[in-house]
């Protein structure tokens, strides 16, 4: 896991960034990331970024590009469960 030193100042940008739309989001999360990026750290900078609830940044972090698999989010999905933090 890496220190929120690491990962906040990726959480700031992704905040400020023009990124709409969750899988908008989620794509931003993974460039300002780097190799830092993963289902966790995309779970940490949700939470951090548009104060996204633990269950639901988890459930985001099933997204289609981290994991396959029959639980897998597919991008509508991730927009349905991200936009009541999103669309503030």
């Amino acid at each position: 896991m890496y220190a929120p030193s690491l990962l906040d100042p990726a959480a700031e940008s992704l905040k400020l960034s023009d990124a709409c739309g969750a899988t908008q989001v989620a794509r931003e999360a993974r460039t300002l990331l780097g190799e830092r990026f993963s289902s966790v750290t995309f779970m940490y900078v949700l939470m951090r970024a548009y104060e996204v609830e633990y269950n639901a940044a988890r459930d985001a972090s099933r997204w289609h590009e981290f994991h396959g698999g029959p639980r897998a989010l597919s991008d509508a999905d991730l927009e349905k469960l991200l936009a009541p933090w999103l669309d503030r």
